[in-house]
């Protein structure tokens, strides 16, 4: 039984503190409308069915691009200058919704609990999308090899947690700290009974989605070796 009713103010906090400022919409979007023009600094090409990590200092602006055609992308962010902290999905899902586009941020766990990424441009926000769905998805996990032994018998199936693990193990960081990511192109929707689901991916040879770092990440990226994805 509770002795004193909740803060006021906690309802209030997803618009009154999560909300992107205009000021600060107006600026992204005027970087978004100039990073043609930007210096590339480094490029990366993420094999199928694997993953790969890399480090993004604040203030940069990284692109990941369906460069060969629809493919789902896990990825997960960290703090590359303090491991522990980390991309939140459950705060993001809840302050944005379960699939992200221009103007959203990926937001870190406590006690941080601060945007460490910027959505600043996103092919697909404008793309038709169907059966309700929509892409850059926070409503499914990652995939892993005791759901592929429970549910198909095959264990050594690839899978995105093994690659993710790979991926950042350079980095000191192990399977255990794999969390929640944030998978990239996915199209997905929610059923009747409140069930997710997802269907192939509508993005195309070209399609991007761009980002501004608020604070120096390491980021892992999954090429998900999965059926989410369309095409193999």
């Amino acid at each position: 039984m509770m002795s004193n009713p909740p803060p006021s103010v906690a309802g209030k906090y997803g618009v009154k503190h999560l909300a992107l400022s205009l000021e600060k919409h107006k600026r992204y979007k005027r970087l978004a409308d100039r990073t043609a023009k930007l210096n590339l600094v480094d490029r990366l090409d993420i094999p199928a069915r694997e993953g790969r990590s890399f480090q993004v200092s604040t203030g940069s602006v990284l692109r990941i691009t369906c460069h060969q055609g629809p493919q789902v992308g896990d990825m997960i962010v960290f703090n590359s200058q303090k491991m522990e902290e980390r991309f939140w999905s459950a705060r993001t899902r809840v302050s944005h919704g379960g699939r992200l586009s221009e103007g959203d941020r990926l937001w870190s766990t406590p006690p941080s609990t601060r945007p460490m990424m910027t959505i600043i441009a996103d092919t697909l926000s404008k793309r038709q999308n169907p059966k309700g769905t929509k892409p850059h998805d926070l409503l499914f996990c990652r995939c892993d090899s005791r759901h592929y032994e429970i549910n198909f018998g095959d264990a050594n199936l690839p899978n995105c947690q093994s690659n993710l693990a790979a991926a950042i193990a350079p980095h000191g960081l192990n399977e255990a700290d794999v969390h929640d990511p944030l998978n990239l192109f996915m199209s997905t929707g929610m059923n009747e009974d409140g069930r997710p689901y997802y269907l192939p991916s509508v993005s195309q040879k070209g399609d991007y989605i761009e980002f501004v770092t608020e604070i120096n990440c390491l980021v892992a990226i999954s090429a998900c070796p999965g059926g989410s994805s369309g095409v193999a």
